[in-house]
């Protein structure tokens, strides 16, 4: 998940925009993450507004980027990363949260852009 995540928004700052979106090819409507590689590569470019616009769940996805490598880091500094995220998962409902919001988020685009609002960024 770590190598794919890094590969694509690598790959969204460079001419090629990464890959194609299966859910999007498929149905012609984007999916919950259409428009995150680029949204990430637009904050760490600077382009706080850009990206929000783009996706506002670039912020997240780039944390959870951080946190995947950390967790891979060798020794004891790797385990506890892997042992503050275990215990994280337990004791909270952040990432089921994050996993609503992120629907909720999707599904509130499509409104807006049925309202006539330009929130669909594909």
């Amino acid at each position: 998940m770590l190598g794919a995540g890094v590969a694509h928004v690598a790959l969204a700052g460079t001419p090629l925009q990464g890959w194609r979106c299966p859910f999007y090819q498929a149905t012609g409507c984007p999916c919950p993450g259409c428009g995150l590689g680029r949204a990430a590569v637009l904050l760490l470019r600077g382009h706080f507004g850009d990206s929000l616009h783009m996706h506002a769940f670039a912020i997240p996805a780039l944390l959870m980027l951080a946190v995947l490598a950390a967790g891979l880091l060798p020794g004891t500094a790797g385990d506890r990363v892997r042992a503050a995220v275990r215990r994280m998962e337990e004791r909270t409902w952040l990432v089921p949260g994050l996993l609503a919001g992120l629907l909720i988020y999707w599904i509130s685009r499509f409104a807006l852009d049925a309202a006539g609002f330009r929130t669909l960024v594909v």
